[in-house]
C-alpha cells in the first residue's frame, strides 16, 4: 500500500413510484432489448407480468390458455431468444418486484410475503430478494417503507 485510505461510502437508494421501471431497467441493461420482438414472447411476458403471483406454472397450459400453437419447450427457447432471459428467471425476478412493492407500501411481515410469493422459506426468498436488489428484505422495507406513495423521486 502506498499510504492511501479507502472510504466506504454507502450506496444510496432512489425512492420511485414503483419497483416497475427499476426491473424494466434491469431488463434491458441485461438483454439489450431489441426494436422488433416476436409477438408470442411478447405475449408470454405480459401474461408473467399479470399473474407474478403464480409460480411454477405448467407452460404448456400457459401457451394454449394464450392460444399459443407451441409448447412449453417452444416458448422457453423463443422467449430466452427474444429477451436473453429465461422464462423462470423472468418470473422469479417479476416477483421478486411484486415483493418490493409490498415491502415498500405495507407492514406485511417478510415471512407472509414469501409465502405469498411461493417461496418455500424465508431464507430463500431472502437470499433470491438480496441477489436481485443488494439489500435484504428487511434493509429495503427500512429503507423505502411508507416513501414511494409519497415521493416521485426519478
Amino acid at each position: 500500500m502506498d499510504g492511501k485510505l479507502l472510504a466506504y461510502k454507502r450506496p444510496t437508494i432512489e425512492v420511485l413510484q414503483s419497483v416497475d421501471p427499476f426491473f424494466h431497467c434491469i431488463l434491458r441493461r441485461e438483454t439489450g432489448l431489441p426494436a422488433s420482438l416476436d409477438w408470442r414472447a411478447t405475449r408470454i411476458k405480459e401474461f408473467i407480468d399479470s399473474h407474478p403471483l403464480q409460480p411454477g406454472r405448467n407452460l404448456d397450459a400457459v401457451c394454449s390458455e394464450l392460444g399459443l400453437s407451441m409448447s412449453g419447450r417452444q416458448a422457453r427457447r423463443l422467449f430466452q431468444r427474444s429477451f436473453g432471459l429465461g422464462i423462470r428467471d423472468y418470473a422469479r425476478n417479476r416477483r421478486l418486484s411484486v415483493a418490493a412493492e409490498q415491502l415498500e407500501a405495507t407492514s406485511t411481515p417478510v415471512k407472509a410475503i414469501a409465502a405469498d410469493l411461493g417461496y418455500q422459506s424465508t431464507r430463500q426468498f431472502r437470499r433470491r430478494f438480496k441477489e436481485f436488489f443488494g439489500l435484504s428484505p428487511v434493509e429495503f422495507r427500512k429503507a423505502t417503507y411508507g416513501k414511494g406513495a409519497t415521493t416521485g423521486l426519478v
